[in-house]
């Protein structure tokens, strides 16, 4: 028997067939993105103990490709990939680098992440860094300003990174930064004095509050400024409704 050859597609027919090819299109782009997002989740954990086994290690170029993991596809805990790349310009010593990304980390820190006392840690003792390099080509006044940066990064830590179990122990280590800081803004100052001056009693005797009172300024200036940014990082959540979830223990 000679079966009958199908008629050609009529023009609703064809229509029928593309409408269903888009429905199924539009249907499979949900599933795109829930799994592009577990894919993310899951890569969060692993992407994290290769950074924190590379730090603990000294190898800035591994922290480095872990952080550059961390950078894909970052809408989920965006500051943990500035973080990770700081925490590779750290080690491998360009501190300038380290800061502005420890910077953009703290920037984007939801309120209230632990995460935010180790990025301060982090960021503190890369200013620092870049003081002690001042200190060193004896530039004691750019030296100051730059430790009075690093200490206002310390003061302005909210209470949580004060306690005894904050992440690494970052309270101690704020603490530690504190002491030391100020013991290099005195010596900032003194190196600062020539030595006819410190034989002339009267001159030194104006010069010791007046390099005080620099020395508040420098310390006050730079708290100011670290409020004004956490106000615009606090602004900034409140108008996006960000709803980051906890950050773990690693830094990262």
């Amino acid at each position: 028997m000679i079966r009958p050859q199908p008629g050609p597609a009529t023009p609703d027919q064809d229509s029928g067939k593309r409408l269903r090819r888009r429905l199924l299109l539009w249907s499979a782009l949900p599933v795109l993105l829930l799994v592009g997002m577990a894919a993310k989740l899951l890569s969060l954990g692993l992407l994290a103990n290769q950074a924190d086994t590379a730090f603990k290690a000294g190898d800035a170029a591994a922290v480095e490709r872990a952080a550059g993991g961390l950078s894909l596809a970052n809408v989920i805990e965006r500051h943990k990939a500035p973080f990770a790349a700081g925490d590779a310009e750290a080690l491998a010593g360009n501190y300038p680098a380290a800061r502005l990304l420890f910077e953009e980390a703290l920037a984007a820190v939801p309120s209230g992440s632990g995460d935010e006392c180790s990025i301060r840690v982090n960021l503190s003792l890369a200013i620092e860094k870049l003081g002690d390099e001042k200190q060193g080509a004896e530039e004691p006044s750019s030296a100051a300003s730059l430790y009075a940066e690093a200490l206002a990064v310390v003061d302005t830590a909210p209470p949580r990174c004060s306690s005894g179990d904050t992440a690494a122990g970052s309270g101690k280590t704020l603490r530690e930064a504190e002491q030391r800081l100020n013991s290099k803004l005195v010596a900032a100052a003194e190196f600062e004095e020539t030595p006819g001056e410190a034989s002339q009693d009267e001159a030194s005797e104006e010069q010791e509050p007046l390099q005080q009172s620099q020395l508040e300024q420098l310390e006050e200036n730079a708290r100011q400024a670290e409020r004004e940014r956490n106000a615009g990082r606090e602004r900034e959540d409140y108008l996006n409704d960000t709803d980051y979830p906890a950050g773990p223990d690693r830094p990262w």
